[in-house]
């Protein structure tokens, strides 16, 4: 739908993209590349309702479209019936499976697009922009569908809205409002992407033995509370939502750990950060920017994605605490 006011006309975008959170986190900048395109654009997002808070932290949103993902092919038209109703100018289908394929096949729409890589024949009902380069960095290829559109290229830029540190959440563990903070975010789903839990405590004593008074937090959901156990760690495993998680990161000086969406977080909001990359593709989701810096094996059998072929993850296991601190402790005052 073209709105006119004043001879201005509102172009609608949807951005198609339900899961997971790392995976919302590297979509963020098309966001603000719209934004630079068409100014006056009103851009929503579709979403799992588990995600809802991920996209809550996207300041240029207009609407968040949420999608019960549990909720069975009534819930996938329900969705569609909503998102029907806005009659988009442009959908950009940045998942690239079938079911978010399907859902924009259905959906009423002057243009639909895809993005490079469409996985389980998807590429059959969306099109797909251009064949998949595989060194490509996740949050470019996100772009490069904008970029198939516009013609013209966009520089990565993260938007995260910080609405409130949660000092009450800090306070009640010992953490002031003036105290350096370092994190940890050490889980993951899948072996190969988590780094021994005794690992992050070696680092505690390094880090320890530069900065005595540095706070040091773990950070991960209810079920990863008292995986490590350090009386120099703070575990705030399942303490915060996903808001609170950006507040927290946000008053952080350093964050250490996998290739998850906290991690990618942490990134996007500007913080430095050390990513431990075990069997994930390094080429498709390392962080983007210069705070980061990402620490691999780089064995012959990386990535598995998850597929490990040995009783031990040889990737993860050959890297050692004294590797990460070296990395960090120029940043540790």
């Amino acid at each position: 739908m073209i709105i006119f006011i004043k001879d201005i006309f509102i172009m609608k975008i949807l951005i198609v993209k339900p899961s997971s959170f790392g995976d919302i986190i590297q979509a963020n900048p098309i966001i603000q590349a719209i934004k630079s395109k068409w100014k006056d654009s009103l851009t929503d997002w579709l979403v799992f309702s588990q995600w809802k808070q991920v996209v809550e932290l996207f300041p240029d949103i207009n609407s968040i479209k949420c999608w019960d993902r549990k909720g069975g092919i009534k819930a996938f038209f329900k969705v569609l019936k909503d998102c029907n109703k806005e009659k988009y100018d442009l959908v950009i289908d940045l998942q690239g499976l079938l079911r978010t394929a399907v859902f924009c096949k259905l959906l009423k729409a002057k243009r639909k697009i895809g993005v490079s890589g469409m996985k389980e024949l998807s590429w059959l009902f969306i099109k797909e922009p251009y064949k998949r380069n595989k060194n490509e960095n996740a949050v470019i290829r996100n772009l490069n569908s904008l970029s198939y559109i516009t013609s013209e290229k966009y520089e990565p830029s993260f938007n995260i809205k910080i609405d409130t540190v949660p000092y009450k959440i800090l306070n009640e563990h010992g953490i002031e409002k003036d105290d350096k903070i370092i994190a940890f975010v050490p889980f993951s789903r899948g072996k190969t992407k988590t780094w021994k839990s005794n690992n992050y405590v070696v680092l505690t004593d390094m880090i320890k033995s530069l900065n005595k008074d540095i706070k040091i937090v773990v950070l991960g959901s209810q079920s990863d509370y008292g995986k490590i156990k350090s009386d120099n760690i703070i575990d705030l495993c399942g303490k915060t939502n996903i808001k609170e998680l950006a507040g927290i990161l946000s008053v952080c000086e350093i964050a250490v750990g996998a290739d998850t969406g906290a991690m990618h977080l942490a990134n996007a909001i500007g913080i430095k950060n050390v990513f431990i990359f075990g069997g994930s593709d390094i080429k498709e989701t390392a962080p983007y920017g210069n705070n980061s810096k990402v620490i691999s094996s780089n064995l012959d059998c990386s990535p598995c994605r998850g597929k490990c072929k040995f009783n031990k993850e040889k990737c993860l296991e050959q890297i050692k605490p004294d590797v990460v601190f070296e990395e960090i402790k120029e940043w540790i005052k």
